[in-house]
């Protein structure tokens, strides 16, 4: 599962994606308004909602089409996330099924950006 990295690996590797992202030949992830994206801010709401779910044992993050840019021959994406519970149907082909509601448009950073604490 996931592990903690440190500030500034975490920093690095912030760092390295943006310039990618933003370089000529780059994926180019745009926000609504045209930004290069770095990422979504999650809000401590919808993720208390769905980690309420006792069956929960994480969240499923997926990368979408951003709906006001559907069918658009353009590089601008959102997430989508919902709870995510055990799959137990017999021959699953995942090993987690998505429940409840499903969470999108999160604002993207820019504008909603946050900063990684010191080491």
């Amino acid at each position: 599962m996931a592990t903690i990295i440190d500030p500034e690996s975490a920093k690095s590797l912030i760092k390295e994606y943006q310039q990618q992202n933003s370089a000529s030949g780059g994926p180019a992830i745009k926000t609504p308004e045209g930004h290069f994206l770095n990422g979504y801010f999650l809000d401590r709401e919808s993720l208390e909602k769905i980690l309420s779910n006792p069956k929960a044992e994480g969240i499923s993050l997926h990368l979408a089409k951003h709906p006001d840019f559907k069918g658009a021959d353009s590089h601008h994406f959102t997430v989508l996330y919902a709870g995510a519970e055990p799959n137990t149907a017999p021959d699953a082909k995942t090993q987690y099924v998505n429940t409840g509601a499903v969470y999108g448009g999160p604002p993207p950073c820019p504008p909603m950006c946050s900063s990684l604490p010191p080491q």
